[in-house]
């Protein structure tokens, strides 16, 4: 959770301004997120706890970009590569959204749950006759983008939707940096008016799957 603001918050604003139906897939469950394992005297936090926090921020978060479908698959967190039940649930929702066009992160995030993300998903869509467009978004790592969206006119939704991770911000400033990374790639977009921009590497899921394949054969097997 926040993942799914930090690296595309204000292009999902941007999508369901324009009508479209989004719906946004959380794989793990957010136990781990943040880093708020003890209690304010020392006291171990009930797991349990954690994850139901991160859920109601994540709904809050939901509801001021303005998205009305979310599934939760709770996938430990952390231990996303490790399980083996996330796949057939995600198949499943990507069979009944038929999406356009699919965000996540990119597989060279250096967060593991974040290259996870691609093995699961290839692993989902395989043999599964569906067609769409990738697009692997930045949140730790920067990536050499193809594709650039102006977020200048939903930064502020963008902004609102964060500040609703408060177990997040509590630990890490990812205002200040996710908001930052942004500015910085309005510099590629050839626009001196344009302040803000989201960053993505988009390819076909056939070209994505293969590209996977060509960095790393024994982590993309599909």
């Amino acid at each position: 959770m926040d993942d799914e603001v930090l690296g595309c918050g204000g292009t999902i604003a941007r999508h369901v301004i324009a009508g479209s139906e989004v719906t946004v897939i959380f794989l793990t469950d957010g136990r781990r997120g943040g880093g708020n394992f003890q209690s304010k005297d020392g006291t171990h936090t009930d797991p349990g706890e954690i994850v139901a926090v991160r859920k109601a921020e994540a709904q809050r978060a939901a509801q001021v970009l303005g998205i009305r479908d979310i599934a939760f698959l709770d996938a430990e967190d952390s231990r996303l590569r490790f399980d083996t039940l996330v796949a057939g649930r995600l198949r499943e929702i990507l069979q009944h959204t038929r999406p356009q066009i699919l965000y996540l992160p990119f597989f060279l995030e250096r967060h593991p749950d974040h290259r996870a993300a691609s093995s699961v998903l290839l692993a989902a869509t395989r043999g599964g006759g569906l067609h769409f467009e990738c697009r692997g978004y930045e949140v730790w790592t920067p990536l050499f983008p193809n594709r650039l969206v102006r977020i200048d006119e939903t930064l502020h939704l963008k902004q609102q939707a964060l500040s609703c991770y408060e177990s997040q911000l509590a630990v890490t400033d990812y205002m200040h940096s996710g908001i930052g990374l942004n500015a910085y790639r309005a510099m590629s977009f050839g626009d001196p008016a344009t302040r803000f921009v989201e960053a993505f590497h988009a390819l076909a899921l056939e070209d994505y799957r293969r590209l996977c394949r060509s960095m790393g054969r024994d982590q993309f097997r599909f």
